[in-house]
């Protein structure tokens, strides 16, 4: 009903506005410059709509382009994110040539190209295309100038993954030298420092690893330990026993608990004659866990009574009667204590658990002092034997009589 109205309303308005157009169409005169244009009212109407009308159709057709290219865009980024994604999957399942095809293909529309270079660099390192990875490495860089850092610390790595350690630290110090090496790279270089044993250039960056709040404690006290545990070793050289107190007391509690920093500290107190310090310190780490080199250094201790060392020893062997380093430090103890059958018995067992031509040796000489030239000579010939894998095949020798 409501619609009906409308409809009349509207054909009785539109004949009215006929009738009176009919008797005055009206006149519409519009001038530019020296140009008259001259219509009706009804035909200047008519070019209003139709030029209204144009101008829709003109703005659907632009929305309508830039959609589609809205959607292409759309699929494109799709396409690359998925392809970043299978490009990922496959450098962690080792099938680089795919990661670094699909990786580069899909850096132009993905959302960190950067990033998809530096993966692809990635991938093609470990397929020894050095060539291609510079290339991904310079591609990254220039989409991205801030991922210099991100590029020259990946080519550091690569450069270590090699061997390269030289070629690496130079990338390193580029960065240092332009102050945008950050935390990571400070922990590379650091290891790098301490690979090529660049003691003091490690030395001087120990304020800085330990103000890097993103290494860890313990990382920095392993980097910083080596130029320390170099100082305690140097002052063991010099047999200067202060000195070795010194810088041992110097390192951190945690390394100092380590069995590689006691065996260190252990050797530079026999060497400047503190066997006594080297022995407290040599069983404690033994008591927690048993080292091999620390249970070899403990039969190097000469002590005033050397009943004590061998009888921690021989404490400690009854909880692993079957170690052959625990065996032959307790045969070395028995020696300087003279109980040479107790030494003799301990060097046999070590032997036969795992073959050595130290010990070998060692039981060897013994058999000789002891009077036993013959079982002295097997034994040699034995460990001669073991350390060429075989017994060469020769005639026997026949001694003409005169």
């Amino acid at each position: 009903m409501r619609s009906a109205v409308i409809v009349a309303l509207a054909l009785v308005g539109g004949g009215l506005l006929a009738h009176l157009l009919l008797a005055d169409p009206g006149y519409v005169a519009i001038r530019f410059g020296r140009t008259l244009l001259e219509t009706t009212l009804p035909v200047f109407v008519l070019l209003l709509v139709g030029a209204h009308a144009l101008v829709l159709a003109l703005q659907r057709a632009f929305a309508s382009r830039r959609h589609i290219a809205r959607l292409r865009s759309d699929r494109r980024r799709r396409r690359a994110r998925e392809d970043s994604a299978r490009g990922l999957l496959d450098l962690a399942a080792g099938q680089w040539k795919s990661a670094e095809e699909l990786l580069t293909r899909a850096a132009p529309d993905a959302d960190s190209p950067s990033s998809n270079y530096l993966v692809a660099a990635r991938a093609a390192d470990l397929l020894d295309a050095t060539d291609r990875r510079d290339e991904w490495l310079a591609r990254a860089q220039e989409e991205s100038p801030e991922s210099r850092t991100a590029a020259l610390i990946t080519l550091a790595e690569m450069h270590m993954r090699r061997g390269h350690d030289e070629a690496a630290l130079q990338k390193l110090e580029q960065l240092d030298a332009s102050g945008d090496l950050n935390s990571r790279g400070l922990e590379l270089m650091a290891r790098l420092c301490q690979q090529l044993g660049r003691t003091e250039r490690l030395q001087s960056l120990a304020p800085r690893l330990q103000s890097a709040k993103e290494l860890p404690e313990s990382q920095v006290n392993e980097l910083l330990a080596g130029v320390r545990l170099a100082a305690l070793r140097a002052a063991g050289e010099r047999a200067d026993a202060d000195a070795v107190e010194t810088a041992w007391s110097d390192l951190p509690r945690a390394v100092r608990k380590l069995p590689q920093s006691v065996v260190t500290y252990a050797r530079a107190a026999m060497s400047s004659g503190r066997h006594p310090a080297a022995e407290k310190a040599l069983r404690e780490v033994i008591g927690e866990s048993p080292d091999a080199t620390a249970i070899r250094l403990y039969g190097d201790l000469v002590l005033d009574d050397p009943l004590i060392p061998l009888e921690h020893a021989e404490n400690w062997l009854r909880m692993r009667p079957e170690d052959p380093e625990l065996l032959a430090s307790c045969a070395r103890l028995c020696l300087r204590a003279e109980l040479f059958g107790k030494a003799r018995s301990y060097l046999e067992a070590s032997l036969a658990r795992r073959p050595s031509a130290e010990n070998s040796l060692i039981l060897a000489d013994l058999l000789e002092q002891m009077g036993e030239r013959d079982n002295a000579t097997r034994v040699l010939r034995e460990s001669a034997t073991r350390s060429i894998g075989r017994r060469p095949n020769l005639p026997r020798v026949r001694l003409r009589r005169h």
